[in-house]
């Protein structure tokens, strides 16, 4: 998602309207779920998906023909039905889809820069959505964002009781949803920030797992106590690169949640267990541990004689990565990212 916004930015800083498809809801088998979005340009250039096949080839179609006159739609397409008998839809199910056409302009894109700011700092909002005219027929919109403590960017006017409800944190998923107040229709597309993968070592392996977790759409925060590898210029995707002179201490201002994944790569096992023993301070959705069997038993067995239960160690993923036969340090990092998305799946 956050990958995808510094996208939509880019787009509207270069002037020219372009249309926005994001799945409201979905039901069956799909091709992909609620919240996955699509940048849609007027030469029919995508980025981001929202499944494929001829289900997308129509929203396509169909954010063209919404172009022209700069409204919105939100259409349901029923795959066991209406789509089932085009020649490479095979899925069953249906799908909600809204499809925006954003027109550039100063308070647009202050709405985007703030939204884009306020992930890159990891922290959440709230793009709320005002409909002029009716949800079940083409209608404009007006947008703001809307953060936690109140604080909006943008024109749109939203009632006291929805921003009441923004703030009580009442809007925690991940996809689009329809709130009426009285008469009033608002979208809302909460901004929830991306999984944070945290990498605990800047050298080969995580030099090429910040890379792949970038293009997964994971956001990356790496830490390393050389500055010749841990620095912007060697990690440029990268949220937030910092070189600590202890990794103790490292963890004091990480803002480690369950949407955090960690991985341990350091230069030693030394290090290592010190940053072991700081992940077992938080609680991360998934902690991963480089190197052999030897070295993980040597490191438990030190934190065991610190008190470390063993039913605590039995939840690190180490050696870390799926068990595909990894060699190089490009296919490590497939290895660790493939178990973490696993891992990821499994929990949502």
């Amino acid at each position: 998602m956050e990958l995808l916004n510094r996208h939509i930015l880019d787009c509207l800083k270069k002037g020219d309207s372009f249309a926005l498809a994001a799945i409201i809801s979905h039901k069956g088998s799909t091709p992909r779920t609620s919240g996955s979005r699509m940048i849609v340009m007027p030469d029919r250039t995508i980025l981001g998906t929202i499944g494929g096949g001829l289900v997308e080839a129509r929203v396509m179609d169909t954010c063209l023909e919404l172009l022209p006159r700069e409204t919105c739609r939100i259409t349901s397409f029923d795959l066991n039905q209406e789509l089932k008998g085009g020649l490479d839809m095979v899925c069953g199910g249906n799908l909600t889809i809204l499809m925006e056409t954003l027109v550039p302009g100063p308070e647009l894109i202050a709405v985007y820069q703030a939204l884009v700011d306020q992930e890159q700092a990891g922290k959440k909002g709230v793009l709320v959505s005002k409909i002029f005219g009716t949800s079940q027929g083409e209608f404009t919109v007006q947008k703001s964002l809307v953060l936690p403590d109140a604080t909006m960017t943008g024109p749109c006017v939203i009632p006291r009781s929805l921003l009441d409800d923004i703030c009580n944190n009442r809007f925690s998923g991940s996809f689009p949803i329809i709130y009426s107040a009285g008469l009033e229709e608002f979208i809302l597309q909460p901004m929830v920030p991306a999984d944070t993968i945290f990498i605990f070592g800047a050298g080969h392996v995580g030099f090429q797992l910040a890379q792949m977790a970038h293009l997964a759409g994971f956001s990356t925060v790496v830490i390393d106590d050389r500055e010749e590898f841990a620095n912007r210029k060697r990690f440029p995707h990268a949220r937030t690169v910092r070189v600590v002179t202890d990794f103790a201490a490292a963890f004091d201002s990480l803002p480690i949640d369950d949407h955090s994944y960690i991985v341990i790569l350091t230069r030693g096992h030394l290090h290592d267990q010190t940053v072991l023993e700081g992940t077992l301070r938080t609680h991360p959705a998934y902690i991963g541990m480089i190197g052999s069997r030897t070295k993980r038993d040597k490191i438990y067995a030190n934190l065991r004689e610190k008190g470390v239960s063993r039913d605590t160690l039995n939840t690190i993923y180490s050696p870390v990565g799926l068990s595909i036969g990894a060699q190089t340090p490009a296919e490590i990092s497939v290895s660790i990212l493939a178990e973490i998305i696993q891992v990821r799946a499994e929990k949502t």
